[in-house]
């Protein structure tokens, strides 16, 4: 079924969990797309896991195996991505694309995975008394479903096979329906306040978006990673802030 290819090549693309061959038929390949945030779901749920199975630890630790946890379920290709566009953006314009591709990590992408990991960690921990399980849960949801979009509307770079092979299996019906999961799935958790959270993290992640697509001349596939871990680290920050609405 084309649904069910949909699913399983959504989990093959985001995650390295193996599913398998599958069909290359472009009206099952317009489907993954909308499973998008359903892989996000199953990340939430290992952040849940340790938020919850783990109280007794301190917030810091527990954030640590939240995010190594889903470091060993991707492969860790955000955090590649995060420390990718930042190699690329502090080589300047010459030298942007042979930094960006270069498999081993800059010193600056160095400084900016410590400060992503230490950021996410600290909203965790000074989250503590605000932060409720729908956040933490909606972040990988949100994430995943952000890039669903993301790759719906800017021109791939002519650089990236990736991001040119991702919009090949683009369909308007699955990023409708991504959004829709995404947004209807924050309201059912959260209630009107997703109103906030909504918007809050679509203008952040838009503006992301649009920033590195100018630096990098279109859309690749670490500009896709790094869009993850900032929405991630966007979804906490202004899901805290909304819960003083409560």
């Amino acid at each position: 079924m084309a649904v069910i290819d949909g699913l399983r090549q959504a989990v093959s693309l985001l995650t390295r969990i193996p599913m398998g061959p599958f069909s290359e038929h472009g009206a099952k390949r317009s489907w993954a797309l909308a499973w998008f945030p359903v892989v996000g779901a199953g990340v939430g749920v290992l952040w849940l896991a340790w938020w919850k199975l783990f109280s007794g630890m301190p917030v810091p630790l527990r954030a640590t195996g939240a995010i190594v946890s889903e470091i060993l379920l991707t492969g860790g290709m955000h955090w590649d991505g995060w420390a990718d566009v930042f190699d690329g953006w502090g080589a300047g314009p010459g030298r942007r694309e042979q930094a960006r591709k270069d498999s081993r990590i800059g010193a600056i992408g160095v400084l900016w995975l410590v400060a992503g990991f230490v950021a996410m960690v600290q909203l965790w921990r000074q989250g503590a008394d605000t932060l409720r399980w729908p956040l933490l849960f909606l972040s990988p949801v949100f994430a995943r479903g952000v890039i669903s979009v993301a790759t719906a509307l800017p021109k791939a770079s002519a650089q990236s096979q990736l991001a040119q092979w991702v919009q090949q299996m683009t369909d308007p019906r699955g990023s409708i329906i991504s959004s829709l999961l995404t947004v209807g799935l924050s309201y059912w958790l959260i209630g009107p306040r997703a109103l906030v959270l909504d918007a809050g993290v679509v203008l952040l992640a838009a503006m992301f978006v649009s920033y590195w697509q100018r630096i990098f001349s279109g859309l690749n596939g670490d500009i896709l990673g790094a869009t993850v871990i900032f929405t991630e680290l966007a979804v906490l920050a202004v899901g805290s802030w909304s819960w003083i609405w409560r």
